[in-house]
Parts: structure tokens; C-alpha cells; sequence
């Protein structure tokens, strides 16, 4: 007979943490209640964060430690880009709003080093910048979203939804990319617009977003970016397909962003 596994028992499972750190807010009252539990402990904790979530509570968590990495309010369209990277965890949090989790393939060794990470990985998915914190939770599945703005006209409010979870870790690497000063490397960026076309599929999209950001750094039009990526970036076409248009204008948006968060808060 097949056993039922709980939203909470494939959140532990897909982390493989030794602890979490749990959350409750309620967005009425600015109450906050949270704590530590163990794996076990999470998993026991469904009737008591269900009982706090009907009261009005939003129920978030995190897995403790450094390789975790949380990226929260993606958008459909950069799914398919963050999938390259292997997260462990998607979660619709709600209509057309996701969180996606990456575990690390080396733990970073101090918090700034995360955050660097962090920042680096939102920014070149346009994820919530604020959120962007090595010790940032994210939401819990299974439970609802009781922000005001998600409630509907007979009262309820949206589910958080488990769309995809698996332990794996993530093949992305901090290379400079976004974080153009990062605490382990002083060097200043210099741009290189040759593509090395002896990396996998998985790193391309990475390296394209470097080299925008490269560009960007030197003063060349969006125009030129857009152009010297459609001639460069190996197999562009059978990547992106009809989505090339699209996909090269986020990346130059968010190389944008990138550089202009750089100069407004180093990491």
C-alpha cells in the first residue's frame, strides 16, 4: 500500500537539513511567532501551523544553513532559465507568483559570501531583491497565503503549491556575474564579450548575463548588447527558440539592474 506523504514531509525530504528555522506573521495584527525545530519536529507541526494559518497567520520557514538559497517573486517567464540551474524546490505562492530553492554545490563560508550569492542570483532573475538574504524564509507549501490583496470575493485566499521538489544540488556557481565585487575576489570585472563554448547548455544563460553586464559596465546601447548576444551566444535558437526576443531583453533589463544595484549597494 502506498503511504501518503505530507506537503511538510517532501519539504524536509528535498532539503535534507539538520534544522529549520519556522516563521508565523499575521499581516493584521504584525504578530510574530517563530522558532527552531528539527526535521521531525517540522513534520509534526502540520495541525499547529494549520490552526495558526485559519487564525491569520502567514507560515513561512527555511532550512538552516548557508547553501540554501531562496529566490521569491519569479515571474513564468524566467522558469525556464532558473530550471537550468537545477533548483531542489518550485512553489506557486500565488496566481502566476513563484519561490524556487537552490541547494549549493560548495557552502559558502560566511554570511556575506551568501548574501553576494543571493543578490547575485535575484537580481539576474529580476527576483525580490529584499528577499535576498542568506537567512530569508520563504513560504511553507500547503498552507495559504492570507495576504489582503490574494483574498477573493467569498473570503478564501490562495494555496501555496507544490509544483516540483527533489534533492539535488544546484550546478550554479558564482562566477562574478551580478556580484561585480564579490568578497572573495577584489579584481574589478573586465568584460569579456567572447562566449566559451566549451561550457554546457546549463551555463549559457549564466554567460550571457555576464557579458551584458560586462557591456553595460562599458557604456555600449541596449541595442548593441542585444546584437552582440544574438551573435555570439552559442546555439541561441534551439535554446530560446521563439523566445528569443524575449529572453535577450530580460537579460539585458536585468544586467540593467544588476550594475545599477552594484553602484547603489555593493554586495
Amino acid at each position: 500500500m502506498n503511504t501518503i506523504v505530507s506537503p511538510l514531509e517532501h519539504y524536509t525530504n528535498t532539503f535534507k537539513a539538520e534544522s529549520y528555522h519556522y516563521r508565523l506573521v499575521n499581516p493584521l495584527t504584525g504578530q510574530v511567532k517563530l522558532g527552531d525545530y528539527s526535521p521531525e519536529q517540522l513534520v509534526k507541526s502540520t495541525r499547529f501551523f494549520r490552526a495558526q494559518n485559519a487564525q491569520g497567520f502567514n507560515v513561512y520557514a527555511r532550512p538552516v544553513g548557508y547553501q540554501y538559497v531562496l529566490l521569491d517573486d519569479l515571474t513564468r517567464d524566467v522558469l525556464a532559465d532558473v530550471a537550468s540551474l537545477k533548483p531542489c524546490m518550485l512553489m506557486e505562492t500565488s496566481p502566476g507568483n513563484f519561490q524556487t530553492w537552490l541547494i549549493l554545490p560548495e557552502t559558502p563560508t560566511d554570511r556575506e559570501a551568501s548574501k553576494a550569492i543571493c543578490h547575485e542570483l535575484a537580481v539576474r532573475f529580476g527576483a525580490d531583491l529584499a528577499s535576498a538574504e542568506p537567512d530569508h524564509v520563504g513560504r511553507l507549501p500547503g498552507y495559504t497565503n492570507r495576504k489582503a490583496k490574494y483574498q477573493n470575493v467569498s473570503g478564501y485566499y490562495p494555496y501555496v503549491t507544490l509544483h516540483r521538489a527533489e534533492h539535488r544540488l544546484s550546478t550554479f556557481y558564482p562566477r562574478g556575474g551580478a556580484v561585480l565585487h564579490t568578497p572573495w575576489d577584489s579584481t574589478p570585472l573586465v568584460p569579456n564579450t567572447r562566449h566559451d563554448h566549451s561550457v554546457s547548455n546549463d551555463s549559457v544563460s549564466e554567460q550571457d548575463f555576464g557579458v551584458a553586464c560586462g557591456l553595460v559596465r562599458i557604456g555600449r546601447t541596449d541595442s548593441q548588447i542585444y546584437q552582440h548576444l544574438i551573435t555570439t551566444s552559442p546555439d541561441l535558437s534551439i535554446r530560446k527558440g521563439k523566445h528569443i526576443d524575449s529572453y535577450l531583453q530580460r537579460t539585458i533589463r536585468n544586467a540593467h539592474r544588476a550594475v545599477q544595484s552594484y553602484r547603489v549597494h555593493p554586495c
